[in-house]
């Protein structure tokens, strides 16, 4: 994923202001905690004391007296933790504060780039600002299953609108929970409103909070970029060939609404190269779309379709949830 200068600064001025707030964010903290308890300020004078102490004596190379003062340093440590605790905040509340814990926000792990930065690349070029909004809207912690029916009954499977959403909302968050050794790609047919979206919204965003890498596009946009890639200007070759490996490289693609591009021997060999090599990859790819089978079987070639059936399906049925929440 190749940047230019001026791109590789513009990320790194977003972790620059990221830590900035994280520091603002801890001050306010440490400023809350120590005036709620101001007798920890008198352990911090001991620790420090302690601490310049512990320095002699190890020049001094005096064990005993050492072990007797790290024993002390201990015992304020788990005080101040205990005080901490007691008044009602989180144990690591004072703790410095990181979005990503791997690199702690400086963009950069053991092997190079941090999955956090490749993450920020993708949003900051490939990803619609409106997508990465919705994500905090639309996630497990907001959903709401009470939307589908409890009487409305399907006639394949016997359940309740409701229980079908119920058992595949808990089969998402097992897919987010065992996606470092379960590479499966998910089918999500539904007509419009019923969820399909906010479903691949809510795995999206548990899986952006792991740290894995995702890329969101509609499929008109996914295309789109295959175009530019193919077809594309010269000058934008770079940005072309960084989108297309992108797509083939991320941990996670999503493709929203397949069936709503334009259908033809291209499309469909381009959709067919990407999950074919996306599949060489172990890299899995969501699809939601609104296409029956039946649809999907006249619309694609056949090594599309096959490759298809073989995603996990998930079939949501409902009503118009966007009416439904309009009116609450």
């Amino acid at each position: 994923m190749p940047l230019n200068n001026s791109e590789y600064q513009v990320i790194m001025r977003e972790y620059d202001e990221l830590r900035l707030a994280n520091l603002r964010e801890q001050k306010r903290r440490k400023e809350r905690v120590y005036a709620a308890l101001p007798v920890l300020a008198e352990i911090d004078e001991q620790l420090i004391h302690g601490s310049v102490q512990s320095a002699k004596l190890a020049l001094r190379g005096d064990p005993e007296l050492l072990l007797s003062l790290k024993r002390t340093n201990d015992r304020l440590i788990a005080q101040k933790k205990d005080l901490i605790r007691c008044a009602g905040f989180s144990e690591n509340y004072l703790e410095p504060i990181y979005r990503c814990p791997i690199c702690k926000d400086t963009g950069y792990a053991e092997n190079g780039f941090c999955r956090c930065f490749r993450q920020a690349v993708i949003n900051h070029f490939f990803m619609d600002p409106g997508r990465r909004e919705l994500l905090e809207k639309e996630n497990f912690s907001t959903f709401d299953e009470s939307l589908y029916s409890r009487t409305m009954i399907d006639e394949d499977t016997g359940s309740t609108y409701y229980e079908l959403m119920k058992d595949f909302l808990q089969k998402a968050k097992e897919y987010v929970e065992h996606f470092d050794t379960e590479k499966r790609n998910l089918l999500i047919r539904g007509e419009t409103g019923v969820g399909k979206t906010f479903l691949t919204n809510c795995i999206a965003k548990a899986l952006l909070d792991k740290n894995y890498t995702v890329l969101y596009l509609s499929s008109f946009r996914l295309f789109e970029i295959f175009e530019r890639y193919k077809f594309g200007h010269e000058d934008d070759s770079a940005n072309a060939r960084r989108a297309f490996d992108t797509i083939l490289d991320c941990d996670l693609l999503i493709i929203d609404d397949l069936g709503t591009e334009l259908t033809n021997s291209y499309t469909n060999s381009q959709l067919f190269i990407c999950m074919e090599e996306r599949a060489l990859r172990h890299k899995p790819i969501v699809i939601s779309t609104n296409l029956s089978m039946e649809k999907i079987k006249r619309r694609y070639a056949e090594r599309v379709v096959s490759r298809l059936f073989n995603f996990q399906y998930i079939k949501i049925l409902g009503s118009d949830n966007r009416i439904k929440r309009s009116m609450m």
